[in-house]
């Protein structure tokens, strides 16, 4: 018997309105690909592993960047600062890249998941007809 790998089904029911611009605020605002986890679509797992790596590659930039720029308190040259943290330049420019593309893929989502969401309001009686 095969296993299953992803745990969301690969076609996912339609959530309910609040339940879907839950999941788009945490697509946009807390975590790209969360949203799209919670609403049962697997295509979440690749942009939340996007958005890791973005943010990886830029945090790890930006660290390297703060250490040399300490460093460069210290040394009176400053073309020596620019030296030792130009050549990683590459990774805070392409970490933000991917940040971005994880970004705009989640919002992509997030407008895919809040247009299927079904306008049903749970809790509610049914509206009473009066004749």
């Amino acid at each position: 018997m095969p296993t299953k790998i992803f745990s969301a089904s690969p076609n996912p029911k339609p959530t309910n309105q609040p339940g879907a611009w839950v999941c788009a605020a945490i697509n946009q605002v807390a975590f790209p690909g969360l949203g799209t986890i919670l609403a049962g679509r697997r295509v979440g797992y690749f942009q939340a592993a996007i958005m890791i790596a973005g943010f990886c590659l830029t945090m790890g930039f930006m660290l390297w960047f703060i250490f040399c720029a300490l460093r460069g308190l210290a040394a009176p040259d400053a073309g020596h600062f620019a030296e030792q943290w130009r050549p990683y330049a590459w990774a805070g420019k392409s970490g933000l890249a991917l940040c971005l593309i994880a970004w705009g893929w989640a919002l992509a989502s997030s407008i895919s998941i809040v247009r299927a969401a079904t306008n049903t309001r749970t809790g509610e009686p049914p509206p009473l007809s009066v004749t």
